[in-house]
């Protein structure tokens, strides 16, 4: 009896050590996944330095590598979908994205955003100045409309407005963007910062816990940390960040809120 529960006990150890969770691939850049209409599930990434997105295969292979062009001054902010036939009925991958450029003025700083619709060859099929979020929203049984909330902050108050485009697909993601809240969902301050800042935020009532992330102005992930509905913020100290622009966002089961910024000084 000894024997035969000793046995037992060896093949359920050798069962958890093989059966645990492994490594399979480190990417330098905050990476996502997308379910494309046609080519199925695709890994991406984007590469703020070098304005592209990259696109891999779900063995890690590089599947395509597509250049974002924004204007001079200005950064990659977000991917917010990659699709084959969301934007037009052609067979290239199209993106859209946003982008957005710091000022700073004698007394304070705002930001400028714009996004665009380009196909896999830089062809652009929409701009949108302005644009600081974009949402796939249904509008009807089998009809799709893209919404751009813009912002001009050049202004007090700021001007608001949003546009909206009639679509020729409908969405097919991996990833959801969560729109629930565009403005409310997330805030932080003192914002610049140069110590501590506070990270406020509201998880829907059937969430019990997600994840906080900050990333850097190349993408890179430089902060996590597990927050959950029993608070509302997160004391996040930025000593140890260089000076610069970073990014943050929450994820939970397959959502993920907008991305804002914060500005370390």
């Amino acid at each position: 009896m000894k024997q035969i529960l000793s046995t037992f006990i060896l093949m359920f150890s050798f069962a958890v050590v093989y059966g645990q969770i492994t490594l399979q691939k480190t990417y330098n850049y905050s990476t996502a996944v997308v379910k494309l209409e046609t080519l199925g599930y695709k890994y991406y990434l984007m590469d703020v330095p070098a304005n592209q997105v990259r696109i891999y295969n779900m063995d890690h292979s590089i599947f395509k590598t597509i250049n974002c062009s924004v204007p001079n001054g200005y950064y990659l902010a977000d991917i917010k979908f990659v699709s084959e036939n969301l934007f037009n009925a052609d067979s290239q991958i199209e993106l859209a994205y946003t982008y957005y450029k710091y000022v700073s003025t004698s007394t304070s700083y705002y930001y400028i955003y714009g996004a665009k619709v380009i196909t896999e060859n830089g062809t652009v099929l929409q701009p949108i100045d302005g644009a600081q979020y974009l949402y796939v929203n249904k509008t009807g049984e089998t009809e799709y409309k893209l919404f751009a909330y813009c912002f001009d902050y050049s202004v007090s108050p700021e001007k608001v407005w949003t546009n909206i485009y009639g679509l020729t697909g409908s969405l097919v993601s991996a990833l959801n963007i969560s729109g629930n809240q565009p403005d409310n969902f997330l805030n932080a301050y003192p914002n610049p910062a140069t110590d501590i800042i506070r990270v406020e935020y509201a998880l829907p009532n059937d969430i019990k816990s997600a994840r906080l992330n900050i990333l850097d102005s190349s993408g890179k992930t430089v902060k996590n940390f597990l927050v959950d509905g029993h608070s509302d913020h997160l004391a996040l100290n930025v000593n140890d960040l260089s000076s610069g622009i970073y990014h943050y966002y929450i994820t939970y089961d397959n959502q993920r809120t907008i991305s804002k910024k914060i500005v370390v000084q």
